[in-house]
């Protein structure tokens, strides 16, 4: 299976190709990077293609920004997301996405719960929650595990919280265990939490050996410093000895989860 992180500047947009679905995670589609993007999809899908399930890991814009015009090449059959209401439920990003959430119906996913799509089980590990308000902290967070025992875990916006609280509480350290690792919100440090006493506990039961930040220029300072440090100081290193690499730095990643078992990431696709 095939998992490509698509530069979308400091956004989210990702391709899952299982041997039987063709997925997207998020979207963030802008007027500088249309042409590029909507390019690559074509080289990597042909012309024909449609979008089995679209997966809106949170409703801000810039996991969203842009969906009617990915529906309008590659048809989307149905989305999923948690159900929790987005920060900015009056923005035009918002609604073009509730008018097709509608359009093409969608599924509410619940945490704890996965479905089998081919060669590749989707673990959903955390979703929406009745004690709890914040929407970043309520983003699917997503576990993606090949039969061959290669797997990659993506995370929406989540901080800490969730994991400390939902997440592992619930799953043994072998389930949390990943191959590749999605950074949140872009490398903020809030999913370490206080910089003065980070929690580090769910990026050491994670283990990767290597993380990925989708990210782009901006102005909130992201990555943060401390956060890739962190990350640099967790993740096991590849066979090549890389830690962290971004979309900023070296555009599209396509990751291939091999059938005979372990992975590869190609750069600059």
């Amino acid at each position: 299976m095939e998992v490509h992180f698509i530069d979308v500047g400091c956004g989210n947009m990702i391709l899952i190709r299982t041997s039987t679905r063709i997925v997207f995670c998020d979207c963030n589609i802008t007027g500088d990077n249309e042409a590029r993007v909507l390019g690559y999809l074509r080289r990597v899908l042909g012309s024909n293609s449609s979008i089995d399930i679209f997966i809106c890991s949170h409703r801000d814009a810039d996991h969203m920004r842009g969906i009617k015009r990915l529906h309008s090449m590659f048809p989307i059959s149905t989305i999923f997301d948690s159900g929790v209401t987005g920060t900015s439920p009056d923005s035009d990003e918002y609604q073009a996405y509730m008018d097709l959430r509608r359009t093409v119906g969608y599924r509410e996913v619940a945490a704890q719960t996965q479905v089998k799509y081919g060669d590749t089980k989707f673990r959903f590990m955390n979703s929406k929650y009745s004690d709890y308000t914040e929407p970043n902290e309520q983003s699917i967070v997503l576990k993606l595990e090949h039969d061959a025992g290669s797997s990659c875990l993506l995370t929406g916006d989540t901080n800490f919280r969730p994991w400390k609280e939902k997440i592992l509480p619930y799953y043994d350290n072998q389930s949390v265990k990943s191959n590749i690792f999605l950074a949140p919100h872009h490398g903020s440090l809030t999913f370490f939490g206080d910089p003065s006493d980070p929690y580090i506990e769910h990026i050491k039961t994670i283990a990767p050996e290597m993380t990925l930040i989708s990210v782009g220029p901006n102005v909130h300072g992201l990555p943060d410093k401390k956060a890739v440090e962190l990350y640099t100081k967790y993740s096991t290193g590849s066979d090549k000895g890389n830690k962290v690499f971004s979309t900023g730095t070296k555009g599209t990643m396509r990751l291939v989860l091999k059938d005979e078992g372990g992975w590869i990431l190609h750069t600059g696709e």
